[in-house]
């Protein structure tokens, strides 16, 4: 075959393709309403999947922002026995002396704090009660929880040792405790005690954390221990860790269970009696979640392209029965089975990219207007794009196929002769 033969057979498939393609959207024109409604199934199915891919995403982002902005390297201990691990009688405390042995027997271990929690409300002088979260720590506290200091300092070890009634506050707290005045060697008051400020950090990036770090406040755990929790024994709720390298993590971790099992006085078929969380882990295992909560998501929305396929599938046949003299009229000016399944298959595939694009538009429009007033985190992302066009091909193609299988071998003349007992049977019964 010569060059210019390739070039003209091009053009004819260009322009039978044209031609299916206008035939398809003169028949689905023919009937606005039903094509609408039918529409309207993939417009829903389309649009689940792209929104709740992009809720899905967003949450697992979500949640790494969380983890990373807890701190760098981190490594927390707290008492209590660990998901999988099967429980025994009774299970031991932990003290804040354990920091300090953890961090003379492990190498790999950069810093350690005593972490003790309390929840309460905070005043100024001039300002109503502010709702806080207090952290008592000590003075590594504000580099294992990748903060930086604004003005002022941060807990000092004397204020440790001498449980100081010192306070460091948070840049929202500071902001909604003194407005515009410098808070450094003001006080403020928590359940009828009077703190001195001696420190604001600045403004922690913590967008992806569920509660805002900003509306914390820093004390020595042994302030919030005697004076808050009105508690003078060593017992704390955990131990914040950060180790000197992120691929040290998994290494620290062992030494710290074999540490700490040592330390409970544990024998070699204990169960471990405390829960070791690390940000190496707990990223796992918030991906994993996220995964299986964004699979879930991914099946509703498939349901409801399933049922908007079905409802394709449906008209597309009621379609077919009513076209059936066309379809012989077709056939008889030289039209094939090929051509006639190609046409349904345009058909189908036409108004499940109406359909569908439709449905991207406002699965992207959607949760980005939701995310506005709700505060939820969306991700759009050019996969989820790319798999929402896929399936729509897919649906077209899985659910056009029979419809235009069936009219490729209609047969108009049996199928007249059909049609024409049936009604001189109802006339008969009439």
């Amino acid at each position: 075959m010569v060059p210019g033969s390739f070039i003209t057979v091009f053009k004819v498939n260009q322009m039978n393709t044209i031609l299916l393609i206008k035939t398809a959207i003169k028949s689905l024109l023919h009937h606005k309403g039903r094509s609408l409604l039918t529409a309207l199934g993939i417009i829903i199915g389309i649009g689940s999947i792209v929104a709740l891919i992009a809720i899905g995403k967003g949450a697992e982002k979500k949640i790494q922002q969380s983890i990373l902005a807890s701190g760098t390297n981190f490594i927390y201990i707290s008492p209590g026995w660990p998901p999988e691990t099967k429980r025994g009688k009774d299970v031991k405390k932990i003290y804040a002396r354990h920091a300090d042995i953890l961090k003379k027997l492990c190498p790999t271990i950069q810093n350690t704090s005593p972490m003790v929690y309390h929840g309460s409300k905070i005043k100024s002088q001039n300002s109503s009660d502010f709702d806080t979260h207090i952290n008592g720590c000590n003075e590594s506290g504000m580099q294992i929880s990748n903060c930086k200091i604004y003005s002022g300092t941060f807990i000092q070890k004397h204020h440790v040792q001498q449980a100081s009634k010192v306070i460091v506050l948070c840049k929202e707290t500071a902001n909604s405790l003194f407005k515009k005045v410098d808070p450094i060697g003001k006080m403020v008051e928590i359940e009828k005690t009077v703190f001195k400020v001696i420190g604001v950090l600045d403004k922690i990036e913590s967008q992806g954390s569920f509660n805002d770090r900003n509306k914390e406040c820093y004390m020595p755990y042994t302030t919030v221990k005697k004076y808050l929790k009105l508690s003078f024994n060593d017992v704390v709720n955990g131990i914040f860790i950060s180790t000197k390298r992120a691929e040290l993590i998994p290494e620290t971790v062992r030494h710290i269970t074999k540490i700490m099992r040592m330390q409970h006085k544990l024998e070699e078929n204990d169960p471990t009696d405390f829960t070791i969380f690390d940000q190496q882990g707990m990223l796992k295992a918030a991906g994993k979640a996220s995964s299986t909560f964004s699979l879930f998501l991914l099946i509703v929305a498939l349901i409801a392209l399933l049922i908007g396929g079905i409802g394709v599938m449906n008209i597309m046949l009621v379609s077919v029965g009513e076209r059936t003299q066309e379809i012989g009229i077709r056939m008889a000016v030289g039209a094939n089975e090929k051509t006639i399944r190609m046409q349904f298959l345009f058909e189908a595939l036409t108004l499940c990219s109406i359909g569908g694009i439709i449905g991207l538009i406002l699965g992207v429009i959607i949760p980005i207007i939701a995310s506005k007033f709700t505060g939820w985190y969306v991700v759009i992302t050019p996969s989820s794009i790319f798999t929402a066009a896929l399936t729509i091909i897919l649906v077209a193609l899985i659910f056009g196929f029979y419809p235009a299988y069936k009219a490729s071998k209609l047969n108009p003349r049996s199928e007249e002769r059909r049609v024409g007992k049936e009604c001189r049977s109802r006339r008969l019964q009439y």
